[in-house]
Parts: structure tokens; C-alpha cells; sequence
């Protein structure tokens, strides 16, 4: 005679239904320094900008100034 007994090398709780782990400190840190860096990039990519390309994007002159003027951890 035969029983349905769950197997145990399967979670009873469902992947999807556990709470995500939360990065280390490391990792966290690691990760905004990589945002900052990502910002500064950037900003140094539009202040290289010739106007046509700026007008393309739909950005003024004033625009990129007041991005270049953001300390790096603002958005």
C-alpha cells in the first residue's frame, strides 16, 4: 500500500512566497558608488554635447547647465 507523503527535499513554502534577502552592506555600498559613477558619466556625456544633438533629445542650453551644476549623488 502506497501513500502520498510530500517529498521533504522540496520547500514547503513556495520560492516566489519567501522574503527576498537583503543585500549586504557591502553590496549596497558597492552599488551606489557604481550609481555615482553611472551620474558622472552621464553628465560628462551631455556637457559633450553640440546643440543640434541637444535639440534632438529636446534639451536647452539651461538644461544641461542646471544638470552640471547637481552635486553628483543628486538625480
Amino acid at each position: 500500500m502506497s501513500t502520498n507523503i510530500p517529498s521533504l527535499s522540496r520547500p514547503l513554502v513556495p520560492a516566489a512566497a519567501t522574503p527576498a534577502a537583503r543585500p549586504s552592506l557591502i553590496r549596497r555600498i558597492f552599488g551606489l558608488l557604481v550609481q555615482l559613477q553611472d551620474r558622472a558619466r552621464e553628465r560628462q556625456h551631455i556637457a559633450a554635447l553640440d546643440p543640434r544633438m541637444l535639440r534632438d533629445m529636446g534639451m536647452t542650453p539651461d538644461d544641461v547647465s542646471r544638470e552640471l551644476g547637481k552635486l553628483h549623488w543628486r538625480r
